[in-house]
């Protein structure tokens, strides 16, 4: 009776630590789901004749409690981002903030039987640390579209921190060798001068947010 009871505890503290580690993902999984369900609604509202301006309201808010903008601000500005006074990085962050909601407004322009789907998701070690939540954009017509976000514990909450598209393209890196261009050119001013004249580029039409 005793060894039974030993065998039983053994695997208990065995298969406890991997049943927390899992449900620990969960909250990183459900902020994805939450991205995907105000992308949903944005893209039949815009199905339904809302414009730009009515997508952006639509959206802004549920991007605001999904993303970390400030934490993305900063890598995007890489080593420059040390030398930002408070009122700076505060400000860099928000112009940050609309540029993204005015991309997804720009891009979410129709709806044609999309949806979405979460694959699954693992913990990412340093130096990224995290969750990689790994899903996918199941089109009408043409293969599936592969999406991961990498999602962090911040103070307010878990957070997506970067976008991976078609499996390994991140969306931060890409826009950190454009905004380190600007920076070294023309410092905090150059950027908020870039981030204002991207978000009125996409909400005038100019740009599609591709």
């Amino acid at each position: 009776m005793k060894r039974l009871f030993g065998l039983v505890c053994l695997a208990l503290l065995l298969v406890a630590p991997g049943f927390a580690h899992s449900q620990n993902l969960e909250p990183a999984k459900t902020v994805a789901e939450t991205l995907h369900g105000a992308m949903l609604e944005t893209m039949k509202a815009a199905q339904a004749g809302k414009g730009f301006q009515a997508r952006f309201e639509l959206l802004a808010p549920s991007l605001d409690k999904t993303y970390a903008y400030a934490e993305m601000a900063r890598v995007a500005s890489g080593r420059f981002w040390q030398n930002f006074s408070d009122d700076e990085k505060a400000k860099v962050a928000k112009a940050y903030g609309r540029m993204s909601a005015s991309t997804y407004a720009a891009r979410l322009s129709g709806f044609s039987g999309e949806r979405f789907e979460t694959l699954g998701a693992e913990a990412v070690p340093a130096p990224g640390k995290g969750v990689m939540v790994n899903c996918r954009i199941v089109r009408s017509t043409g293969n599936p579209v592969p999406i991961s976000y990498l999602v962090q514990q911040m103070p307010e909450g878990w957070r997506i921190v970067d976008v991976y598209y078609n499996g390994s393209i991140s969306e931060l890196a890409t826009q950190r060798s454009q905004y380190l261009a600007v920076l070294r050119d023309k410092g905090s001013t150059g950027l908020l001068a870039r981030l204002d004249e991207l978000s009125n580029d996409l909400a005038s039409g100019k740009s599609a947010g591709k």
